[in-house]
């Protein structure tokens, strides 16, 4: 959900530096609706890089950021050049405005 989040809908909008939403109701996070069906698979291995052997678990879906991109454009041929990939920049990219 983290990284479909950062793909599909989340966006902190800066100016000068600033984050300029207006509130965090128009920073969009996704809900359960929002989340295709899916299966984790636990691999368990003896040790890790961490202390004790310890293996990271959290967050590691964002290397699967850098597939949406070019999946968009050999979907419809729209080249998106950034995140969040939304109907509105699939749109101006077909039209010849992104």
């Amino acid at each position: 959900m983290f990284a479909l989040g950062s793909a599909i809908t989340e966006e902190l909008c800066l100016e000068d530096g600033r984050i300029v939403n207006p509130s965090l109701a128009d920073y969009k996070l996704p809900t359960m609706r929002d989340v295709p069906p899916y299966r984790v698979a636990l691999i368990e291995q003896t040790t890790g890089p961490g202390p004790f052997g310890a293996r990271g678990a959290g967050e590691v879906t964002f290397p699967a950021l850098r597939r949406p991109l070019p999946t968009v454009f050999a979907a419809c041929g729209a080249r998106i050049t950034t995140l969040p990939i939304t109907a509105e920049r699939i749109y101006a990219a077909l039209h010849g405005n992104g």
